[in-house]
């Protein structure tokens, strides 16, 4: 078997246990059980759905058996692809599990057992999660974004120190935005806790900013320059925090047989995707060079527009991803609505700035 570089850990059996023991979260809820069973579709004949039905049951002494059931099973139907990896409840050696796999001609028997652990950190160690990648990914953009910012306040007449700690503070707030704005926007994952991972980058962008805005009328700096010197900064980190994103299993794309798709998780299935998270990256770093050419260069600098321009332009390429996602958007017109305010404003953007 070959897993693809993005699994980060070579598989020694079909069916494995995630080792998620740490003294320090024991107890803690909510718990899971992670267990991957790994397997390879034929490279050649025709596509077909490809199911996958795994059973488990609880291992406890006789004496400790509870009263609630506990035989279980879970049945995944992966459509168009070469290699799958999936995360099974099995069973013990020689139980249903194992009769139940051999009736399916071509996947390989696997039997695997473990304990359950805290959900979230058993998550962060799925096949092709790279723990702590998310975080890392981040802060290097934070931090990038953040001396970028500060190059070009020079050019505008910004002082750079405290446009610096009103950025920080700005960053802080945004983070609080985005995980705001992403409960609101997935009420299943509101419900289900507050814990949840999952952070939306226009809850960031809508805080921060406005963070920022009034941090600038405080400390008497340009409104327009602050944010015009922002907007480089800005998609700079957004290209390298995408990246986090396919590292960390979130954001995924929809599975793809095309020789495009790059295999990725997101922490549930491992599978070729469209790279959604790569496309957006690169749409961020075209923007964020063509914004520091406009800071450099364009006679509008300064009006705030630059960020306007470009916030617009990364608007349009986002709704534009959307269907390439394989999480579904909550509303129905929002998608359609926003790409057409946003082209809107593109459009008219553009012409002042060309004029100007």
């Amino acid at each position: 078997m070959h897993p693809p570089r993005l699994a980060g850990r070579r598989p020694r059996l079909p069916a494995e246990v995630s080792s998620a023991s740490c003294a320090a979260l024991d107890g803690l809820d909510p718990t899971a059980l992670g267990v991957t069973y790994w397997f390879e579709a034929p490279n050649e004949g025709e596509r077909r759905p490809q199911s996958v039905l795994v059973k488990g049951r609880l291992v406890e002494p006789e004496q400790n058996q509870p009263k609630e059931p506990t035989v279980f099973e879970v049945v995944t139907t992966v459509h168009d692809v070469r290699e799958v990896n999936v995360t099974p409840l099995t069973g013990p050696e020689g139980g249903a599990a194992q009769r139940a796999a051999a009736k399916r001609p071509g996947l390989v028997r696997g039997v695997a057992s473990g304990r359950t652990g805290f959900g979230m950190l058993v998550d962060a160690l799925a096949p092709g999660v790279w723990a702590g990648s998310w975080s890392a990914f981040v802060l290097l953009g934070f931090v990038l974004g953040l001396t970028l910012q500060a190059v070009l306040a020079g050019v505008l007449g910004v002082p750079w120190p405290p446009l610096t700690a009103v950025t920080l503070v700005a960053g802080v707030l945004g983070l609080v935005g985005a995980k705001g704005y992403y409960l609101v926007t997935h009420p299943v994952e509101r419900r289900r806790s507050i814990r949840s991972p999952g952070m939306s980058v226009q809850g960031f962008v809508i805080v921060a900013l406005g963070t920022l805005t009034v941090g600038a009328l405080l400390l008497r700096m340009p409104v327009g320059a602050v944010l015009d010197v922002t907007a480089p900064g800005l998609f700079l980190g957004m290209t390298v925090g995408r990246l986090g994103c396919l590292f960390a299993g979130c954001c995924v794309g929809r599975p793809t047989a095309s020789r495009w798709g790059v295999w990725s998780s997101d922490r549930h299935l491992g599978v070729r995707r469209i790279p959604v998270q790569i496309m957006e990256s690169s749409l961020c770093s075209v923007l964020a060079a063509l914004s520091a050419v406009a800071v450099v260069t364009s006679h509008a600098a300064g009006s705030g527009l630059v960020l306007i321009v470009g916030f617009a332009a990364y608007l349009v390429g986002r709704q534009l991803l959307f269907p390439m996602r394989a999480v579904a958007r909550v509303t129905r017109n929002g998608r359609m609505v926003t790409l057409v305010v946003a082209s809107a404003v593109l459009a008219t953007g553009l012409v002042v700035m060309w004029s100007a």
